[in-house]
């Protein structure tokens, strides 16, 4: 190959990469400075997650406690969910899930229970008998949180245990079970 061809060949090379380093340059400016025709804002407030210990849930001691005293003996996780000044004109939709389950088989059961109080009242109750394979667990779907004035805050109590039922459980005693409390929101105007 001459070298006249060679430099030909290498200036077509430099007019086709600069002209593509132009064409993505300009792409990327067009994307970052776009403006949408729908009416709205996106806000980043948010309702405020505080947990008293974790949001983990680890239990690797199990024993069969009676349901009456659950409130007493159950593997407990606390936290609130603040709605401060900042959403005072907007709606808040919160849902509560447990993610990234790992558990023993055996605890798959209707004796292994998860019960959740929203401001000292039940919200949730369960068993975890038909999770199956399932490594997330919805306690709370998507629901609206009322609150007619400013810095409503509500305390919330997620209790897992082992239901004592009369029989032999040496079976389900001290399998492990854990997972992560997770908390998502929405925020919309009201009105």
């Amino acid at each position: 190959m001459s070298i006249k061809k060679m430099i030909i060949l290498l200036g077509i090379t430099i007019s086709v990469m600069f002209g593509l380093l132009f064409a993505a340059s300009y792409a990327w400016y067009a994307y970052s400075n776009a403006e949408t025709a729908v009416e709205g804002r996106t806000i980043s407030e948010k309702p405020t997650v505080i947990f008293a210990q974790t949001d983990r849930i680890i239990a690797s001691q199990n024993m069969p406690i009676a349901n009456t005293d659950r409130y007493n003996y159950a593997t407990k996780n606390s936290f609130a969910i603040t709605l401060g000044e900042n959403l005072k004109k907007y709606e808040s939709a919160i849902e509560i899930s447990l993610i990234g389950i790992r558990m023993s088989e055996e605890l798959k059961s209707q004796n292994y229970k998860y019960e959740l109080l929203e401001n000292g009242l039940t919200v949730a109750e369960g068993d975890f008998s038909t999770i199956g394979t399932a490594s997330s667990l919805k306690l709370i779907p998507m629901t609206i949180l009322k609150h007619e004035q400013d810095n409503v805050t509500y305390n919330y109590d997620l209790y897992i245990w082992l239901n004592d039922d009369g029989t032999n459980q040496n079976e389900l005693m001290n399998k492990s079970f854990s997972a992560k409390i997770n908390v998502n929101s929405a925020v919309k105007k009201q009105g």
